[in-house]
């Protein structure tokens, strides 16, 4: 049971495949079926344990959030991340809205969350009253696109990417946002540049240099990038769930399973043992 959702969702190989290969070497004849209804039971028995990563990344004081797009009999949905050092936690919800972090986390004051700007993670952040670090592999990204269109925005990219790196080899918090407010200052033209400097360099100012005084946040978000990467190679590979029941239990297994190696230890061992004691 354990080798199928090793093989389904670690090695990423199509059910198809598992069937073939179960039968070719230990001569075990298998439907896709009942390949669903052994990892349904994997994720009954491991059910306290992903409680507990649910009750673990509520309470970590610092964490990743992002999302991407998951499929459910062909309908659109999202699957969330939340991650840090040690907790994988990946949730799919038929909305991208503010509603899922919220609900999911609770109350947050005196925490932290690295995101990419997007809305729903300003929201999180008035509602829960936690602290956001914004990504800044998304800002200089952004702003290396709005370079490409808008000749002043060259010298914002080309501020960001100076300040970034003061900022990383530990320049003081006082010093980078005085800098931010030389930026935030200048006159801009058109639509584009003028939204990017309000939303980035004034709402956001205080979200900008939270890295600098605590090594635990990242000062990106590729911790939850990283973390999304296996679930974009099984949405290829599977096109996501073929029922909501489906995709929780894939999304509990996932989160089983990842968290068991951000902590290093044997993931099989470790399941074994999760078995026996739901025994």
């Amino acid at each position: 049971m354990i080798l199928i959702l090793i093989l389904k969702l670690d090695s990423r190989i199509p059910s198809n495949k598992i069937i073939s290969l179960l039968n070719a070497v230990f001569g075990i004849k298998i439907s896709d079926g009942e390949i669903y209804g052994i990892l349904k039971q994997l994720s009954e028995a491991f059910g306290d344990y992903y409680e507990e990563l649910v009750i673990k990344i509520k309470e970590a004081l610092v964490k990743n959030i992002d999302e991407t797009s998951w499929r459910i009999d062909g309908k659109n949905y999202w699957l969330w991340i939340f991650i840090n050092k040690e907790i994988a936690l990946y949730i799919v919800r038929k909305k991208r809205s503010s509603k899922v972090p919220i609900e999911i986390l609770g109350n947050q004051k005196g925490k932290t969350i690295i995101d990419d700007r997007f809305s729903a993670y300003n929201e999180l952040a008035k509602v829960s009253g936690c602290e956001q670090q914004i990504c800044w592999a998304h800002l200089l990204r952004n702003s290396k696109d709005l370079a490409k269109h808008y000749k002043e925005a060259k010298y914002i990219h080309k501020r960001m990417k100076y300040i970034y790196k003061k900022a990383k080899e530990g320049e003081k918090k006082e010093k980078l946002l005085h800098w931010i407010d030389l930026i935030a200052e200048r006159n801009y033209h058109g639509t584009e540049v003028p939204k990017f400097v309000k939303s980035v360099f004034k709402n956001h100012r205080e979200n900008l240099f939270l890295f600098v005084d605590n090594p635990e946040i990242d000062s990106t978000n590729n911790r939850a990038e990283s973390g999304l990467r296996p679930v974009v190679i099984i949405r290829k590979i599977s096109n996501g769930s073929r029922s909501e029941n489906g995709a929780k239990v894939t999304g509990k297994l996932l989160s089983v399973l990842q968290s068991m190696k951000l902590q290093q230890v044997n993931p099989f061992t470790e399941m074994m043992g999760l078995l026996q004691k739901a025994k």
